[in-house]
């Protein structure tokens, strides 16, 4: 397993699309840290977990695309001829789904945990010691994982069924964001500190939006597990 977790990793961070799009969000975040963070966010210092939690949900459409398109790397002409050999191997089914989903996860956390230390410099260098990087780490953490499980699971799901579906959660990933139940979060950040009454309060969450992410958080994983143990859902279908 661990030799086909390490195959599928480097085959992901080697593409010329974790290159590019890698690159486009990086430039991105810095936009972000430049126009946007450094003015703070909702009354808040630039660098404040609210002001941090901000740039990360705006990165948030960006980075589903780019966990989504690495599920469908697991399904193409490559990577099934790969499917193919383990297939006549005396390898569970499950653990080999599992080896690539978590090969694909950490690709794409990679790039997060770039794109958090690019905020974090940022703001250390600007502000030194006023900056809470044990905070800002965990805001990373409660902002990021959740969706990231969900779009996971659905992701799985969806690829499980036919590939091409993919695209599709792609290009919703967009869209989410101006739907009902602010599934990326931004309003914590940018509208839940204009109700405390106090200017940059410290950070807070309200109960309903804990259990909220728990919630998503829940549903992702659940999705990702019944991949795994659906005989109708295979890794890969085209």
């Amino acid at each position: 397993m661990s030799k086909i977790f390490l195959y599928e990793l480097r085959r992901m961070l080697g593409s010329k699309f974790y290159l590019g799009f890698g690159t486009v969000i990086l430039w991105y975040g810095w936009q972000l840290l430049n126009n946007v963070t450094i003015l703070g966010v909702a009354n808040t210092a630039p660098f404040s977990p609210w002001s941090f939690g901000a740039y990360l949900t705006g990165l948030l459409p960006l980075l589903g695309v780019v966990l989504l398109f690495f599920l469908w790397n697991l399904c193409n002409a490559q990577a099934r001829g790969v499917q193919s050999l383990t297939d006549a191997a005396s390898v569970r089914r499950e653990r080999y789904q599992l080896t690539k989903y978590l090969a694909a996860l950490t690709a794409w956390l990679s790039l997060v945990v770039v794109l958090t230390m690019l905020g974090i410099s940022f703001l250390l260098t600007l502000f030194g010691d006023s900056v809470p990087v044990a905070l800002l780490l965990l805001v990373a953490v409660i902002t990021l994982v959740p969706p990231a499980a969900l779009l996971l699971g659905v992701g799985a799901v969806a690829g499980g069924l036919h590939s091409w579906t993919l695209f599709v959660l792609m290009a919703l990933t967009f869209g989410v964001e101006f739907l009902p139940g602010d599934l990326y979060g931004a309003s914590l950040f940018t509208e839940y500190p204009l109700t405390l009454g106090v200017l940059d309060p410290a950070f807070s969450m309200p109960p309903s939006v804990a259990i909220g992410k728990l919630a998503v958080l829940l549903v992702g994983i659940g999705l990702l597990l019944q991949t795994m143990v659906s005989k109708r859902v295979r890794l890969c279908r085209n």
